[in-house]
């Protein structure tokens, strides 16, 4: 007669053991799947906030209007990086014109446009703000598009509080007024001639540094436009964002100061050395990247 033998106890104890083994090893292996998936994920949504903004800057970009006198100096301001401006809006720099962008019927095609990064660390980082904001003003709006004509160089000093208030509240539409995208930790700017250089000098030749004033013109490889009475815009603007996803927002504790070497011939050191100190003071925030755009102007000089 055969005897049935069963398991012993070591069996036992040593099939648990392995089968525990294999399913720490299976849960590990789905833990870090996950962790990669949300990882990409969130990559994915810091390059579509980039992509999505420059996009748009870039469609309203394309063609900013020259003045038919070009001896006026109010007939045209395009301003990039004002020295000027705010330091609430200056991380670091910003950009501002007018294009036939109006919204209204009938009251002319112009509007006054602007970028510019608006950010705060706050006590709770559920109330960072890293923003993009986007200034627009209609022709059809006498009071505000008539600062452009009215003496007030720096018009934009006047119009970015709007469209960037110090608070926000759910309840206040108003508070949304410039708001383009979240996630945005800056904006850097620089103009270029038709060979791709950085403009370096105005039409005088004073050192312009990262800042570009459509009024004062501007020396160039292949160009050199009166000091005054003249006015002429770049070939390209060049557009770099440091952007992260939304859910690193709340993962950044500290931001180094959005400042600029004022060299445009140091604009990716600029952006790459901001990015680098962003992740440093915050290892928790994997998603912060620079991205760059070259725009050009359809209605530049040739």
């Amino acid at each position: 007669m055969n005897r049935r033998r069963g398991f012993t106890l070591v069996e036992l104890v040593v099939a648990m053991a392995i089968f525990s083994i294999l399913l720490v090893m299976i849960v590990n292996v789905i833990d870090r799947t996950g962790t990669l998936s949300s990882g990409s994920i969130a990559k994915m949504e810091a390059s579509r906030v980039a992509r999505e903004c420059l996009d748009l800057i870039s469609r309203d970009l394309a063609a900013p209007l020259l003045p038919y006198d070009r001896a006026s100096a109010k007939s045209l301001q395009f301003v990039a990086s004002p020295t000027d401006l705010q330091a609430d809006y200056a991380n670091p720099h910003a950009l501002f014109w007018q294009a036939p962008l109006s919204r209204v019927s009938g009251k002319g095609n112009l509007a006054l446009v602007g970028y510019f990064a608006l950010r705060s660390v706050a006590s709770d980082p559920k109330q960072n703000r890293f923003q993009l904001r986007r200034l627009h003003v209609d022709q059809s709006d006498a009071v505000n598009f008539d600062l452009l004509f009215s003496g007030t160089d720096n018009w934009y000093r006047t119009l970015a509080p709007e469209f960037a208030p110090a608070s926000e509240s759910p309840e206040n539409g108003e508070s949304y007024k410039g708001w383009v995208a979240d996630g945005v930790l800056g904006i850097w700017v620089r103009c270029l001639d038709s060979r791709g250089g950085p403009i370096k000098l105005s039409g005088s030749g004073q050192a312009l540094g990262s800042s570009f004033d459509s009024r004062k013109a501007f020396q160039a490889s292949r160009h050199r436009y009166p000091g005054s009475g003249f006015s002429a815009l770049p070939s390209m603007v060049e557009v770099g964002l440091v952007t992260c996803s939304p859910s690193d927002i709340r993962r950044i504790t500290k931001l180094p100061g959005t400042s600029s070497s004022g060299d445009p011939d140091k604009f990716y050191t600029d952006i790459n050395g901001f990015v680098n100190e962003v992740q440093k003071d915050n290892p928790g925030a994997k998603t912060v990247a620079a991205y760059t755009r070259k725009i050009p102007i359809l209605t530049a000089d040739p």
